[in-house]
Parts: C-alpha cells; sequence; structure tokens
C-alpha cells in the first residue's frame, strides 16, 4: 500500500505520510515493537491504556500516568513525573509540523514533514525518512550518553487521519518519546 497524505492542521502545509488502509500504529526499535489500536477515542497496546478527555489524551503508559492536554498552538501536562510544554508550530512554506519546547521535561524540537521526521522528542533523536509506505530511519535515545542510532520504523495507519492537530502532535509526541519503547 501506498503513502497517503495526512492533515496536521487546517491549512493543507501541515501533513504527515501514513500508510494505507487500517491497522495498528506500529513502532519498531530495534529488537523491540509496539502495536497500538486507536479505536474511537481509546488507544491501547501492551502496557498502554490512553483514553481522550476532552482535548486531552489521559491513562497510564507502562505505568506513568499520562494526561497530556492540546489547545490552539500547544501541547501542555504531564508524562509521569516530567512536564510537557509543547508549541505545535506549522511550517512554512514547507508543509509539516514544527514542535518545540519540553516533553516529559526532555527538550524537545521535532519536525514532522510528509517525507521526514527529524529532531529531538522526549528523550529520543530521530532521523526518519518514508519509504516503502512508512517511517523508517534511526534513533538514539537516553540523550548525553555515547549509544549508537539504532534502526526505527513508524506505521502510521488511516485512522489517524480523524484525529485534529493537537491530538496528532500529543500522539506523536508520546509515541516517539522514550515513554513508549525506552
Amino acid at each position: 500500500m501506498g503513502a497517503v497524505g495526512l492533515t496536521l492542521a487546517p491549512a493543507a502545509q501541515a501533513q504527515v505520510s501514513v500508510t494505507g488502509g487500517g491497522g495498528p500504529i506500529r513502532l519498531e526499535a530495534g529488537e523491540q515493537s509496539v502495536a497500538l489500536s486507536l479505536d474511537g477515542d481509546t488507544l491501547r497496546g501492551p502496557g498502554i491504556e490512553l483514553r481522550q478527555r476532552g482535548a486531552a489524551w489521559v491513562g497510564q503508559v507502562r505505568g506513568s500516568d499520562v494526561d497530556v492536554g492540546w489547545s490552539s498552538g500547544g501541547l501542555r501536562g504531564r508524562v509521569g513525573d516530567g512536564t510537557v510544554a509543547l508549541q505545535v508550530l506549522e511550517r512554512t512554506p514547507e508543509p509539516g509540523l514544527r514542535l518545540e519546547g519540553d516533553f516529559a521535561s526532555h527538550p524537545s524540537s521535532l519536525i514532522v514533514a510528509p517525507f521526514a521526521i527529524a529532531g529531538a522528542v522526549g528523550g529520543c533523536d530521530y532521523t526518519l525518512s518514508v519509504t516503502g509506505g512508512r517511517y523508517a530511519g534511526w534513533r538514539t535515545c537516553q540523550p548525553g550518553t555515547t549509544l549508537q542510532p539504532g534502526p526505527v520504523s513508524l506505521t502510521l495507519p488511516e485512522e489517524v487521519l480523524a484525529l485534529d492537530t493537537g491530538e496528532k502532535a500529543a500522539l506523536l509526541a508520546l509515541l516517539l518519546s522514550e515513554e513508549v519503547l525506552p
């Protein structure tokens, strides 16, 4: 299945690639992987149970409490003991989003575009490009260490299309943080 454009903001410029059809949201990093199902207002997977409560994802991720809300222009809340204060900015003139600030108390600066994801969020650094209908590339977690980058891939199904800008930004920041796959 080929890649499909996914609008992340009201303007057509903010997009991310997704795989065609349904299926789980899948993140694979080295020997680890997680598959999450998005069913209406619930996101579930092994050790992960989040529900949408108003304009927030609330629940548990691997034993840590999560309460990440969104409003125009930003994400605010908590992930475990860490704070979330991220600006969500539309990229111009290129399509996509830029996330700037702190996620789970980790400095974060991430670009999400139709053909690439690059930067840091929630304790992990990413360099991904779209290949074979998914994002694939490298990540390093635990900043400040001398760990070598490891292979990573991210598959986003069409169900993500129904989410608004804030929901998508919160979901991607949480998914790519070291909270989901350390």
